[in-house]
């Protein structure tokens, strides 16, 4: 074989070579690109009861949260089962939304008791940290509530000190959330022992190094914003993994970050902490088997002249004007197919 010829063999392998790498190349981003998102529909059965009323009461409200619908979960449909009457209105502040009863007007049954139930319809997204994000925080105000303290969540003091200790010195904003998620996963047991945990209060966490997801949460809160971080609390309700349908026992909360160039970002502290083989996932990601209802902490409730509340996923109700305690609430669900576009 001739030189030329044995040179333009080479060409020609070297050029369908770099053709097959843009083509390989071309799918992976094409493919990567229209590949739909993890997701979970489920119906929640939110269910309570307002037991031992007063004969003479003359005014019961209560204020239920409502799921929003954002780049992370749609909510199709609510159902408000039976003849009750309600009102939606949303804090001032986060603007969470809330269905508000008046039930005075029910005739109360011989038991003293009043029931409710709704049925929220929701498809609930996966969270991947490689995902673009379309849409930033636009409200500074927002971005300032959310680098202040709260009631629990200091912003100064040991909570600050500890966050300093563990990430003052690295540069960048991401790394420095990384170093004290990081830190909160390896140094924190989610345990429900003793008393203290389950108010979400950081310096408790700080202190005691033990609770369950909204002390987990509360301190990374507190530390974020000591460091110039916007971060935020959000409350919702968890969906078991391997059953189609039962009885959800109680809430779940996790945490979000800010970042000019990437929007909010999620974590999940106290589950990296319960599930180690996650922590990774668990740092700029969710799974989809979760459903947020309310985010903030010190919630004012609309329409109502209560102190403000410091989470909410229960229904928050009250008695002519004050607030009253003995409400059971349920929570259940079924998963659910429904036609939708993303």
């Amino acid at each position: 074989m001739s030189p030329f010829l044995e040179k333009s063999k080479k060409q020609r392998v070297v050029v369908l070579t770099a053709a097959a790498l843009i083509l390989l190349v071309l799918c992976f981003y094409y493919g990567a690109n229209n590949t739909k998102k993890l997701s979970r529909t489920v119906e929640i059965t939110y269910k309570f009861s307002i037991n031992d009323i007063p004969e003479n009461a003359k005014r019961i409200q209560a204020w239920i949260p409502v799921p929003p619908t954002n780049e992370q979960q749609i909510l199709h449909s609510l159902n408000v089962i039976g003849n009750r009457s309600y009102r939606m209105l949303e804090d001032s502040e986060y603007n969470n939304r809330f269905l508000i009863f008046d039930l005075n007007e029910m005739q109360l049954a011989d038991t003293g008791k009043v029931e409710v139930t709704i049925k929220f319809l929701i498809t609930r997204y996966a969270i991947s940290p490689l995902q673009k994000k379309t849409s930033g925080e636009q409200d500074s105000n927002k971005l300032l509530r959310n680098l202040a303290s709260d009631r629990l969540i200091p912003i100064d003091g040991k909570v600050a000190e500890e966050a300093f200790l563990v990430a003052g010195h690295v540069p960048t904003l991401l790394k420095k959330s990384r170093l004290l998620y990081e830190h909160i996963v390896n140094t924190v047991v989610y345990d429900k022992s003793g008393a203290g945990w389950g108010r979400g209060d950081a310096v408790y966490t700080c202190d005691i190094r033990k609770g369950n997801c909204t002390d987990f949460h509360s301190l990374f809160i507190g530390q974020s914003r000591a460091l110039g971080i916007p971060a935020r609390f959000i409350m919702g309700l968890p969906l078991p993994i391997n059953k189609t349908k039962g009885t959800i026992p109680g809430y779940h909360c996790w945490a979000e970050f800010y970042l000019s160039q990437k929007g909010w970002l999620p974590i999940d502290a106290s589950e990296a902490s319960r599930f180690p083989e996650k922590k990774e996932m668990f740092f700029g990601s969710l799974d989809e088997h979760r459903v947020a209802f309310t985010v903030g902490r010190d919630i004012k409730l609309p329409g109502s002249n209560s102190e403000p509340v410091n989470f909410v996923i229960y229904p928050h109700v009250e008695v002519d004007g004050n607030v009253y305690k003995n409400v059971e609430t349920t929570f259940s669900f079924k998963d659910r197919h429904v036609s939708y576009k993303k």
